[in-house]
């Protein structure tokens, strides 16, 4: 038994210096402008990465949020040549890059705070973050920009703040779900998948990514289209853990099909056609979370102008995208970027020109 003990002591220690030293040895900032902080009514003071304008500037700025597990260096990498946020700013946006509560720069919450639901993330993190880009720059309105929980999160804020969104970009927005599929079936393990541990265990295997592709990264991103040096530092900077009550609300959409509030009053679903703003859908074909048809199902249902993007090799990409290889893939800088700034700057002249 001692020896057993000894052993387990050593591992121990040996796992704690693996995590300690890759942590700090792929450490890679986010390399934005500044932050700017949000201040929710329930406590919480949350962080928005900004980024200024290279040239002339666009109207009006730019709301970037993350996706589960996320946080915003996803979307404002500090590797250069894969920030979707600094694409932008070179395009001539303002960008704020909103890293939701419990994430990334927004670890300062009220003594005592509970965890969270995406219904914290509507009704509290969402509005705060739009008077702060208010209070920063006068604009009263914003173009979103959300990825996979972020797009979801910037879907139904159409609904619910409709006078504030004057268009979105859902890039990888799943709203309908498989009840006997993969992603299903992994929620219904529960303990096992509910991604508390997630920050970790993200650093632990950092060193070695991209030596393989099990099936249940496959979920998330296609690594093969994900430089590896880049796939090391996104697990090293980009990944959270999930918040209990966050994952049980989510673990009723996915194993009932269903998209709504905590409480069940509020069908974020059935609010999609109500929507009047442009809106850009972009999806991947190895994307398992969510897949063209998912997309395309939201897409459908939206009740605004829309566009649609595919990225893969059938329509003449470098390769068939998954999920957060649409921002971080090898090739997403000129080939996904360019039709998300292109499609905000048709937006923008809009804004800047009513007639138009």
């Amino acid at each position: 038994m001692v020896a057993v003990g000894a052993a387990a002591a050593v591992l121990g220690l040996l796992a704690i210096g693996h995590y300690a030293f890759w942590s700090r040895r792929l450490h890679q900032p986010v390399r934005d402008d500044g932050i700017v902080r949000a201040e929710t009514r329930d406590g919480w003071r949350l962080a928005l990465g900004t980024r200024r304008p290279r040239g002339k500037e666009r109207r009006p700025p730019v709301l970037m949020v993350h996706g589960l597990s996320s946080n915003r260096w996803a979307l404002d990498a500090g590797v250069e040549g894969f920030s979707l946020a600094a694409h932008l700013a070179a395009e001539g946006f303002r960008t704020f890059t909103l890293d939701l509560r419990g994430h990334g720069d927004s670890r300062e919450g009220p003594v005592g705070a509970r965890p969270w639901t995406f219904d914290h993330y509507l009704n509290e993190d969402v509005p705060a973050a739009l008077d702060a880009i208010r209070r920063e720059t006068g604009e009263a309105q914003v173009l979103w920009v959300g990825h996979s929980l972020g797009a979801v999160l910037g879907l139904v804020s159409c609904q619910v703040y409709p006078d504030r969104i004057a268009g979105i970009v859902a890039i990888a927005a799943p709203m309908n779900w498989d009840v006997g599929g993969r992603v299903a079936g992994y929620v219904k393990r529960g303990a096992l998948v509910d991604g508390r541990f997630n920050r970790t265990l993200a650093r632990m295997v950092a060193p070695w990514a991209g030596l393989a592709h099990p099936p249940a990264a496959d979920l998330a991103i296609n690594g093969r289209n994900v430089d590896p040096a880049v796939f090391r530092r996104l697990l090293a900077n980009g990944i959270e853990n999930v918040s209990g009550p966050l994952f049980l609300q989510l673990s009723e959409w996915v194993t009932r099909d269903v998209c709504r509030s905590a409480d069940g009053q509020r069908d974020y679903r059935a609010g999609l056609s109500g929507c009047r703003q442009p809106a850009l859908f972009v999806a991947a074909p190895l994307d398992r979370l969510a897949p063209p048809e998912v997309v395309r199902a939201a897409f459908d249902a939206w009740g605004g102008p829309r566009t649609y993007a595919e990225f893969g090799r059938a329509a003449g990409h470098s390769a068939d995208y998954g999920h957060t290889d649409l921002l971080v893939g090898r090739k997403a800088a000129t080939e996904v970027y360019p039709v998300v700034s292109d499609w905000l700057a048709a937006r923008s002249a809009m804004v800047d020109d009513p007639e138009r």
